[in-house]
Formats: C-alpha cells, structure tokens, sequence
C-alpha cells in the first residue's frame, strides 16, 4: 500500500529563499512521477530502496542514502525499483538565492545526485516539518529552521564548498543569453522549441529558463514567441505576403495557431491588423528599415 504525507506551504513572509513544500512517500513497486515539469527546485532523498531518475538523455540509478535535485521547468521522470522500492522525502524550495545556494552545496545542472550518511536525521526533519501545518509567522520560522538544518544535511562535507562569484556567473549568464539570443533570431522561422536552444547553448531547459527569467524578465518561450509576433507584424505590414505565408516564415507550421497567438498579444487577428496598419505608419517603417541599408543597396 502506497503512503504519502505532504505539507504545501501559502502565504509565505520569507522572500529570498524560502520552503514551499515537503512530503514523505513509501511508493510501491513501479510508482513513477512524471514526465513532468516543477516551477519550483525540489529534493528527494531516499530512505530506503532504490529507483530510476531520468533528465533529458542522462539516467541515474539513486539507492538509499543518496538524493537528487529537480530544477525548475525541466521535464523529469522517476521511478521505483521494482524489486526494491523506494521510500523517500521530498523538500520543494525557490526565491532569488536558491540558484547560488545550490551551486555553492554543488548541486546544479551538471550535477543532480547527491550523498549524505545522514539518513535518520533528514528523515526526522522532514516528519517534524510534516507535524508543523498552522499557518503563522512563528511556525513558518520554525519550518525555515528545520528546512535549513535538511539543506545542511543534503550539503555534507564529502566535497569542499565551491565559491560562488557573483562576476564570474555573471560572464557566463551573459555569454549564454547572448548565444541563445543570436540562435533565437538566425532561426527562428525553423520552428524552435525550448529544448533546441537550451542544446545549442548546452545548458538544461531550467538553467535556461533560469537565464531568460532573471536577466529578461520573460522565459525563454516567451521571449521566441514575442520575437516570431513582433518579426510577424512587420512582414504584414510591409510585405502583401498571404498570412499563411507569414505565419510560415515566423515559425508557425499551424496558421490557426499563429492566428490565435498573434490576436492575444496583439488583440487584433493578422489580417484585421493588416487591414489597419495607416498607410503613414507603414511608409515611417519602410523608411527607417531603407536607412539601415549599406550604400547602394537601396
């Protein structure tokens, strides 16, 4: 028989890294969670028995007394062992520090499992945060301590703790938000996906996401699909190229999705937007597109 305990935290007053969820689970043979997507980080750490995680084209085989790391908006999959399921708990987390923290512990893309000989004592922070559900400033300080005493737990000191430095992850936030963006515009009418760009830059989906959020403000889907409908007013307002044609060439294989895409951001369909562009907005565009023109190429 399955158990599952879970503890959802709302109305959160800490801000900057802070606990959104725990839960404690005894699966049974096969269980499996995903493919899926969290909005959150979380860790599992396995208690007892074993099971299969699955990121992307990596596979780990996680057995008790290790753990693993699930990044935001990266697609997941996990499993029991049938022949000796896992039991496992879970802490789900997020705020503006968690990547810095993460990396500091050692735990990020390029590394997602972990070890910690400290096997009953997560187990008893977990239940204690399990047993705390009232919701008020004290207790959720309360929780906070214990969910910082699990993340001490989860860092252990088998590995020395890595420096972050704030200019050196910065130049490399840079480099990889340049290199998408420049993929981004030289292809998008190849119809992208997330997944393409995050393999050409060889970052995960939630490193990317993790990018585009904090330096943009928008993901990574938001900024292509707001590259293709801004790329798509112009060819309809300065070329008579059908819509189908546009939405082909902004890499739209599906003109009805282009057209429903288009009309939220833009609140009008393609062609009644076309059909509305003044005649004085269109030549101000074509002459300011004529002027970025090299000599003799008018």
């Amino acid at each position: 028989m399955e158990q599952s305990i879970v503890l959802q935290l709302t109305n959160r007053q800490i801000q900057d890294f802070y606990l959104c969820f725990c839960g404690y689970e005894k699966c049974d043979r096969f269980h499996y969670f995903g493919p899926a997507v969290r909005p959150n980080y979380v860790v599992h750490y396995v208690l007892e028995g074993e099971g299969e995680y699955v990121v992307g084209d990596s596979r780990y085989h996680v057995k008790a007394g290790q753990g693993f790391l699930i990044e935001p908006n990266t697609v997941t999959f996990y499993q029991a062992c049938p022949d000796n399921p896992w039991t496992y708990v879970w802490v789900g987390f997020s705020g503006p520090r968690a990547p810095e923290y993460l990396y500091r512990m050692g735990l990020n893309h390029n590394h997602l499992v972990f070890k910690s000989s400290e096997r009953e004592r997560i187990r008893g922070l977990v239940m204690e945060m399990l047993k705390h559900n009232k919701n008020s400033l004290r207790n959720e300080f309360y929780l906070h301590g214990l969910f910082y005493e699990f993340l001490s737990c989860v860092a252990g000191d088998e590995q020395p703790e890595q420096q972050y430095d704030p200019d050196h992850h910065r130049e490399n936030t840079n480099r990889y938000l340049r290199e998408a963006v420049a993929f981004i515009q030289q292809h998008f009418s190849e119809g992208l996906q997330v997944a393409d760009i995050a393999r050409q830059v060889a970052v995960s989906r939630g490193y990317l996401y993790q990018i585009f959020n904090e330096t943009l403000g928008v993901s990574p889907k938001e900024y292509l699909t707001n590259f293709c409908i801004t790329r798509a007013t112009e060819l309809l307002t300065l070329s008579e190229q059908p819509v189908e044609e546009v939405a082909e060439s902004c890499g739209f294989k599906n003109p009805a999705a282009f057209s429903a895409i288009f009309k939220k951001r833009m609140g009008v369909a393609p062609t009644k937007y076309r059909s509305t562009v003044s005649a004085v907005y269109r030549e101000r565009l074509q002459r300011e597109l004529q002027s970025l023109l090299p000599a003799g190429m008018e």
